[in-house]
C-alpha cells in the first residue's frame, strides 16, 4: 500500500546567459532551474525503480557526433523526513553522503517525500564518448535503503551540430502543494511557419516519485496557456506498484501523444508531452500551471525542450550571431585598435 501524493509542477527560476548553458543555485522552494542549455543538441531521459538488487537498467540515447554537456542522476525517496541520504551504486560508482544535493521535502499526506540530485557528467561522458547509433545501458546495481527509495532517473543534455537549435531546461526540487506557474520566454514571437513545420518541437517531461497513479486516486494536473493538458500525471511507469518502485519520468520509450481526455484522472499518461498544439502564432511566452490535488506525490523533476531560443523563468539569451553595436562610440573614445581587439573578444564569447 502507498500513502501518497500531490502534484504541482513548480518550474523554478534560473538565470540565462548568452549561448550555451548555465546552472543556478538550488533554493528552498518548489522546483528551480538547475541547468539550461541553448544550442544545437538534444536530451535523453529515463528512469528505473524496484526493490531488488540489481535495481534495473537506465537507457540513454546519444547519437554519433555528440558531446555530453550535462548529466544528472536523481534519486527519489519516500518516508524520509530527512533521516537518510541515498546510497546508490550507479553503473559501478557509488554515490552517497555529500555527493547528493538534497532537493527539499514535500510535506505530503503520506509523509516527507524528498529527492536528491548528483552530477554524473564525467561518468556518463566517459562511457558515451562521442555517441553511438545504439542506446547506452547504465545499471543501477544497488540502492539503500531500498524500500524507502522509489528509484533513479538519468537526465542528459548533449550538443550535436546535426541537431536543431533548442532550449533545454532541467528544473528540480519538490512539489508545491499550492500549485505553481512557470514561463518559457521566447526570444522571438512564434510564427505560423514555425508551428506548421513538422520539425518544430515543444516538449514537457515530468519526473514524479511515490505516485501510484490516477486509478489509485493519486494524480496531478497540468495546464498550458490556460488549457488543460492532463489530469492524470503520475504513476509508476518506470518502476512498480510497491513502495520502493513508485517512480516515473517522461523520456525514452514514451510517446509525446497527450491524454485523449485531458480532464480524466485515469487516462493513460506517460509524463512526456508535446505542448505544440497549445501554442499559437504571435506567442512570446508559454505558461505552464500545475497542481497535485491528491497531495501525496512528489514532482522532483521537470524538463522543457523547445526548438526555439528562450529563457525558462528568465529572459531569453542573446542571439549568438548578433554583433555588439556600441563600437563606434567605443572606437572614438579608446581608439580603433583597442575597439577592434575588444570586438574580437566579445564575438569569441558568442560563438557556438
Amino acid at each position: 500500500m502507498k500513502f501518497k501524493r500531490i502534484l504541482s509542477l513548480a518550474l523554478g527560476s534560473g538565470i540565462v546567459l548568452g549561448f550555451g548553458a548555465i546552472e543556478a543555485p538550488n533554493a528552498s522552494a518548489a522546483l528551480l532551474t538547475s541547468y539550461q542549455f541553448n544550442g544545437n543538441g538534444n536530451w535523453s531521459l529515463d528512469g528505473v525503480g524496484s526493490n531488488i538488487n540489481p535495481v534495473g537498467n537506465i537507457s540513454a540515447f546519444v547519437p554519433v557526433g555528440s558531446r555530453i554537456e550535462k548529466a544528472f542522476l536523481y534519486s527519489s525517496t519516500n518516508l524520509n523526513n530527512n533521516s537518510f541520504v541515498p546510497n546508490v551504486n550507479f553503473d559501478g560508482t557509488t554515490y552517497s553522503g555529500a555527493a547528493w544535493t538534497n532537493l527539499g521535502s514535500t510535506s505530503a499526506s503520506s509523509g516527507s517525500l524528498t529527492a536528491f540530485r548528483t552530477d554524473v557528467t564525467n561518468q556518463v561522458a566517459a562511457k558515451v564518448g562521442t555517441g553511438s547509433p545504439l542506446e547506452f545501458i547504465f545499471s543501477v546495481l544497488s540502492e539503500n535503503p531500498s524500500a524507502s527509495i522509489d528509484g533513479e532517473a538519468l537526465a542528459i543534455v548533449y550538443s550535436n551540430p546535426n541537431e536543431l537549435e533548442r532550449t533545454i531546461a532541467f528544473l528540480d526540487g519538490f512539489t508545491n502543494p499550492l500549485g505553481d506557474t512557470t514561463s518559457v520566454n521566447l526570444a522571438d514571437p512564434l510564427t505560423s511557419t514555425q508551428l506548421s513545420n513538422p520539425n518544430f518541437e515543444a516538449l514537457l517531461s515530468l519526473g514524479i516519485g511515490f505516485s501510484a497513479g490516477g486509478a489509485s486516486g493519486q494524480f496531478s494536473r497540468v495546464d498550458v496557456n490556460g488549457s488543460r493538458l492532463t489530469t492524470a500525471a503520475g504513476g509508476a511507469d518506470d518502476g512498480g506498484l510497491i513502495n520502493g518502485g513508485l517512480i516515473t519520468i517522461g523520456g525514452l520509450g514514451d510517446s509525446t501523444g497527450n491524454p485523449l481526455n485531458p480532464n480524466s484522472n485515469t487516462e493513460p499518461d506517460d509524463e512526456l508531452y508535446s505542448i505544440k498544439s497549445f501554442l499559437a502564432a504571435g506567442n512570446t511566452q508559454i505558461q505552464i500551471d500545475t497542481l497535485n490535488p491528491s497531495n501525496d506525490d512528489n514532482i522532483f523533476f521537470a524538463g522543457i525542450n523547445i526548438t526555439a531560443r528562450a529563457g525558462v523563468n528568465a529572459p531569453p539569451p542573446s542571439d549568438p550571431t548578433a554583433v555588439p553595436e556600441p563600437f563606434t562610440i567605443v572606437g572614438t573614445l579608446i581608439g580603433a585598435g583597442t575597439a577592434f581587439r575588444m570586438r574580437k573578444r566579445l564575438k569569441a564569447t558568442n560563438k557556438l
